[in-house]
């Protein structure tokens, strides 16, 4: 069954995996709706296994844009140099089997959901790959108490150099929530779509995002719970509040769309 949320208006589509379908994602993809929540994504055993292998780990890496941020996985946007592209291709097979084990003897979430996009696509989805080099998905993410996933957007562009052959029109994100603060962590979306240079220039110097002072109160605040999935569209500024106790920990994806006809692109 598929419903908006009352009392986030009409903003947030609530469903599940069996009601997620080609309809939702166009909703998003079409500006319908700010997120598409899918309830208890993760099955409840897994969920719980899922949660004693991930949940209180200490060997999450700093991500290399910004140490405050710490992940399991080698996600792409934390590449600006060929050989930072290079390790990132090296490591990513070895980076997804590594968290197919923790999760093991359940399945990896990151792999539901490519299954999943699978299935409801009409040319289906796959790994994104770039001259026969498949791109890593599924980093695990801690945002540890405290810090702030400040107002920004995502967009794969910013990474690429200008030879990658990549065609990218669309990018939606996903993340599975494996566990949530008691108090913040909140993911916030406004109506604020910036393109890549507006974007630039209100960053400005800045190492990471936009200015929380500058973007006012946010259209949408979802708190996720344990064991959902939430995909948004990336191109609107969106923030994840501090945790005030807890880390927070995720696993996401991006979603590529080149064009409606052709299958859809994840990566991390």
């Amino acid at each position: 069954m598929t419903t908006a949320t009352p009392s986030l208006g009409e903003r947030v589509l609530d469903t599940t995996r069996q009601g997620f379908d080609h309809d939702s994602l166009t909703a998003l993809l079409n500006g319908d709706v700010h997120a598409v929540r899918l309830a208890g994504f993760v099955r409840p055993d897994a969920l719980a296994h899922l949660r004693k292998a991930f949940v209180g780990r200490q060997d999450h890496g700093p991500l290399g844009t910004d140490p405050q941020f710490r992940r399991i996985g080698h996600a792409f946007s934390e590449t600006n140099t060929e050989a930072g592209r290079k390790r990132y291709f090296e490591e990513a097979h070895h980076n997804i089997e590594r968290l197919r084990a923790i999760a093991a003897p359940y399945s990896y979430p990151a792999d539901d959901l490519r299954l999943l996009l699978d299935e409801i696509w009409p040319s289906g989805a796959s790994l994104l790959r770039r001259d026969g080099q498949a791109f890593f998905a599924g980093v695990a993410r801690y945002q540890l108490a405290g810090v702030d996933l400040e107002p920004h957007t995502d967009n794969i562009g910013r990474n690429l150099p200008e030879d990658f052959a990549i065609r990218i029109r669309r990018q939606l994100s996903v993340n599975v929530y494996l566990d949530v603060p008691d108090r913040g962590g909140e993911l916030e979306i406004w109506d604020d779509y910036p393109d890549e240079r507006e974007y630039r220039d209100r960053s400005g110097d800045r190492v990471y995002g936009i200015d929380r002072a500058s973007v006012g109160n946010p259209a949408v605040v979802i708190t996720p719970r344990v064991g959902d999935a939430i995909f948004i569209d990336p191109r609107r500024v969106h923030a994840v509040a501090p945790s005030q106790d807890r880390p927070r920990i995720t696993i996401g994806l991006f979603i590529g769309v080149s064009d409606p006809a052709e299958s859809l692109k994840v990566w991390s």
